[in-house]
C-alpha cells in the first residue's frame, strides 16, 4: 500500500502524458508480475485506428517506445492484433485464450472514450483481486488525464493551449526524452528512417487571413466553426510528431522537426494550400498567413516567437494567404535582424 501511495503521489505531480503512461505501465509491469507489458495508444487514420507503442516492459531489458517520427499509416493496425478489436469496442478487460502464458488486455479510458489497450502476458491467469487493483489504477490514470487535458487544452479546438508552449517548446528544442527523467534507458521500435544529425526544431506563427471580416458578416458561430476546421486542417496537414497549438483568436502556432527551412517552407505551404483549397460551409474561401523561423537551444520561447511572428507580420502586410521564412527575410535585408537572435549578439 505504502508503494502504491507513492505512485499516486508521483504520477499525478507529472504533467507530461507520455511519461504518465510509462509510469503506470511500470507499476502494473511490478504489481502483476508480468512477464511482458505493452502499452498501445490508439492514433487515428482513415483507413482505421492504428497503434503506438508507449511503453513495452520485460525483465531487465530497455523500454521500449514508438519512434515518435513513424506515421500513422506505417504503425500496426488495431485488427493486425488478436482480440485488440473487442477490447476496444467492448471497453471491457479480455482474457486471451491459449496454451502457456496467459495475455490479458485492459482497456484504457479518456472521459470519453477508449484512448488504448494495456496488454499483459503473466505466467498465471490475472485473478480478481489483480483487475480490481488494475482497474483502480486505469481510473486514476483517467481522472488525472482528465485534468490535463482541461488545463493544457484549448476548449474550443482541443489543440494545446498557450500555457503548455513554453514548457513543451524547451523540450521539444533540446530534443530531451524521458528516458533520462525517467530514471530508465528508451529503445526506438519501428524506426522508417536514420534521423538526421542536422534535424532541428521549427516554430511557426499562423494566423487567419480577415478573421474579424468573418465573425462580423456571418457572426461568432460561423467564427468558430472556421476555428474549428481550421484545427482539423492542421491535424491532417502535419505529422503527428509535430506539435499545434491554439494560441487565442485567430492564431495559431506549430513546432516541426524538419533538417532544413526548404523542409520546413514545404510542409507550411501544403498546410497554406489546404487551407485555400477548402470549402468552409457558409463563409466560403478562408486563408492563413505564416511566419516560421529556425528554433535552437539558446533561444527563449519569446524570441523564437517573436522572430516567427515578425515574419508572419511581413506576410500579413504583403499580401497575405503567404508563407514566410524569417531568416530568408533577413538575409535579403527586407527586415532588420535582432540585436539577440538564438542567444547570441549581433552587431551592427
Amino acid at each position: 500500500m505504502p508503494n502504491l501511495i507513492n505512485f499516486v503521489a508521483d504520477m499525478t505531480g507529472q504533467r507530461d502524458r507520455d511519461l504518465v503512461e510509462v509510469t503506470v505501465a511500470d507499476v502494473m509491469f511490478r504489481l502483476l508480475k508480468a512477464r511482458r507489458l505493452s502499452w498501445w495508444r490508439l492514433i487515428e487514420h482513415p483507413q482505421g485506428a492504428r497503434l503506438r507503442l508507449m511503453a513495452g516492459l520485460t525483465s531487465n531489458q530497455p523500454v521500449a517506445m514508438s519512434d515518435p517520427h513513424v506515421e500513422p499509416e506505417d504503425l500496426p493496425r488495431v485488427d493486425e492484433h488478436e482480440g485488440f478489436g473487442s477490447c476496444v469496442d467492448d471497453n471491457v478487460p479480455l482474457q486471451l485464450s491459449g496454451g502457456g502464458a496467459k495475455v490479458t488486455l485492459f482497456p484504457v479510458n479518456s472521459e470519453r472514450e477508449v484512448v488504448g489497450v494495456v496488454e499483459v502476458e503473466t505466467d498465471a491467469a490475472v485473478t480478481e483481486a489483480q483487475r480490481e487493483l488494475v482497474d483502480g489504477l486505469l481510473r486514476i490514470h483517467r481522472n488525472h488525464l482528465a485534468l490535463l487535458d482541461y488545463s493544457e487544452h484549448d476548449t474550443l479546438t482541443g489543440l494545446l493551449n498557450r500555457k503548455t508552449f513554453d514548457d513543451i517548446f524547451a523540450r521539444r528544442v533540446a530534443k530531451s526524452s524521458i528516458g533520462p527523467e525517467y530514471g530508465k534507458e528508451i529503445e526506438l521500435v519501428g524506426r522508417r528512417r536514420i534521423p538526421r544529425p542536422d534535424e532541428t526544431t521549427w516554430i511557426a506563427v499562423v494566423d487567419i487571413d480577415h478573421f474579424k471580416r468573418i465573425n462580423d458578416r456571418y457572426g461568432h458561430l460561423f467564427g468558430d466553426e472556421v476555428l474549428l476546421l481550421m484545427a482539423r486542417l492542421m491535424r491532417s496537414a502535419f505529422r503527428t510528431s509535430d506539435v499545434l497549438f491554439r494560441f487565442g483568436g485567430e492564431e495559431f502556432v506549430v513546432l516541426l522537426a524538419l533538417s532544413d527551412a526548404a523542409g520546413a517552407e514545404t510542409a507550411l505551404e501544403r498546410f497554406r494550400y489546404q487551407v485555400e483549397a477548402f470549402d468552409f460551409p457558409q463563409v466560403g474561401d478562408v486563408t492563413v498567413s505564416i511566419g516560421f523561423s529556425r528554433a535552437t537551444v539558446r533561444d527563449t520561447p519569446e524570441a523564437a516567437f517573436e522572430r516567427a511572428d515578425e515574419a508572419l507580420y511581413y506576410a500579413k502586410q504583403n499580401g497575405r494567404n503567404q508563407v514566410r521564412s524569417y531568416e530568408a527575410l533577413r538575409d535579403l535585408g527586407v527586415i532588420a535582424p535582432k540585436k539577440v537572435e538564438s542567444g547570441e549578439i549581433e552587431l551592427f
